[in-house]
Parts: C-alpha cells; sequence; structure tokens
C-alpha cells in the first residue's frame, strides 16, 4: 500500500514507472528512471553513476517512492506509455519528460533522455491539446478542434523522422472532414486509434490484431473497424478492448 500520497483522481502506468496525479492537481511518480521518465534525478547516487557509465544516461535510476515531479506547477491530466512521460498543464501547456531518442517529447531539446519536465512544442498546432496519447517512439495530440499531430518517428506514410509536433496526413486520407470532428485518441507503442463517433474508428501504425482489424506489420499501414456500440477504446501491444455503454468491457480483437 502506499500511503504517502495525498488523496489521488488519476494513475496511469508505463514499462516500469508509474504517474499519480493528485485532487489537488499535483503530479507525483516512481519506478525505474533510467531515461529520467519519473521525472527526477535519483537520490542513489551509486546506482545511478553505475548505470550512467554504461548505459551514457547520466545520474538516473530507480524511485522506490512515489515522489513529486520536478518542474511542474497545476496538472489537469497525465499521459504515457513505454519509457517517456506527458502532462497536460492548467494552463494549456504540455510537459513531457523521460526518453526522447527519436523526438518522440516534441521538446525543443535534442538530449536523447530528460529527467526534467520541459515544455512542448506547440506553435504549429490548430486548437489546444486536450489530450496525448504516447506510443514507443512516437507522440499524438489532439487538439479541441479534432486535429492530430504527431511527433518521433515510425507513424504515418512517410516513417519521417519529426522532433517538432506536425500534422499527421494519413488521417485526411482516412477520414473526410465531412464525416466529423476526431473526438478521442488513443495509442499503444507501435500504432494509433481514433474515432469521431465511437463506433468507427481508424487505425493506423503496426498492429498484429487478426478479427476485426487485419494483422498490419507495416509503420505505415491503416485501416477502418467498427465496433457498435462502444464508448471507449484502450490500446495493448497486441489487444483492443472496447468498453460499451452496459459497462461491459469486450477484446476487439483478441489475438
Amino acid at each position: 500500500m502506499v500511503d504517502n500520497l495525498p488523496p489521488l483522481k488519476q494513475i496511469t502506468a508505463g514499462f516500469d514507472h508509474t504517474l499519480f496525479l493528485s485532487a489537488d492537481g499535483r503530479a507525483f511518480a516512481c519506478g525505474w528512471s533510467g531515461d529520467g521518465q519519473t521525472g527526477q534525478v535519483s537520490s542513489n547516487v551509486v546506482f545511478s553513476h553505475f548505470f550512467g557509465c554504461i548505459l551514457g544516461v547520466g545520474h538516473y535510476g530507480n524511485v522506490h517512492c512515489p515522489k513529486p515531479v520536478a518542474n511542474l506547477g497545476e496538472v489537469q491530466s497525465l499521459y504515457t506509455c513505454a519509457d517517456n512521460s506527458f502532462a497536460l498543464a492548467a494552463s494549456g501547456e504540455i510537459y513531457a519528460w523521460g526518453n526522447n531518442e527519436y523526438g518522440q517529447l516534441g521538446v525543443a531539446s535534442t538530449s536523447p533522455q530528460l529527467h526534467t519536465a520541459a515544455r512542448v512544442n506547440l506553435s504549429a498546432l490548430d486548437g489546444c491539446v486536450v489530450s496525448v496519447a504516447p506510443g514507443g517512439a512516437f507522440t499524438t495530440f489532439l487538439t479541441d478542434v479534432g486535429s492530430v499531430y504527431y511527433c518521433g518517428y515510425g507513424l504515418g506514410p512517410e516513417m519521417s523522422h519529426v522532433v517538432k509536433p506536425a500534422s499527421l496526413s494519413i488521417l485526411r486520407r482516412l477520414w473526410n472532414s465531412s464525416d466529423g470532428k476526431i473526438r478521442a485518441l488513443v495509442a499503444s507503442l507501435h500504432y494509433a486509434v481514433a474515432t469521431v463517433d465511437g463506433t468507427n474508428w481508424m487505425l493506423w501504425g503496426r498492429f498484429p490484431g487478426k478479427r476485426l482489424v487485419p494483422s498490419i506489420h507495416s509503420y505505415s499501414s491503416q485501416h477502418k473497424f467498427s465496433v457498435p456500440g462502444s464508448s471507449q477504446v484502450a490500446c495493448g501491444s497486441t489487444v483492443i478492448t472496447a468498453l460499451f455503454d452496459e459497462s461491459r468491457a469486450f477484446p476487439a480483437p483478441p489475438i
């Protein structure tokens, strides 16, 4: 039992770290922080020096108990996948820390790892960011006008390496503006999905599914599928799970 935290309103976890958001908007983190994904320098100096020499990641290490994430003010939401972390601040700004090998944090720094939260460059975005869907080597952003942007590597037809959030052109070919505004966006390690109505979903990236969504082995692939009556989906590395209005969860599709 974690007993050193205030009342919480959100918990989200990556590969080896966990983020906690308190009811009053404070962010905490614990776990392995070899890429800085807990947002603080480890106090275990010997451990950090040892791994820093081998991995070249500086003074990063384990955080055994939840501690406040540095360089953040009031936070509305936290997001993570794999070894990176994002925060939507009450001010509307997005902050990121952790693995940045492919530019997936979208920050000005070119460092491959960041242990301190840095502001994401949102200057090219249309509208305000309402949610973040990070993957492994990429991150996607959804704005209040329904536009989707991404940074990092391995998502989209060009397979380009983008370090400043840019418009995801693949969605314009998958979905027409007349279909409605994209209202939800989620991602896993190698793929992302979005919807305008909670029933019709579009997937792009690499996904090893079989039934509703065929196996997709190319990161530049895309596919549409339908899950009638779904109100929310969650993405795993090999499965998509849908939550229906009846509060029943079904895998869609199983592997």
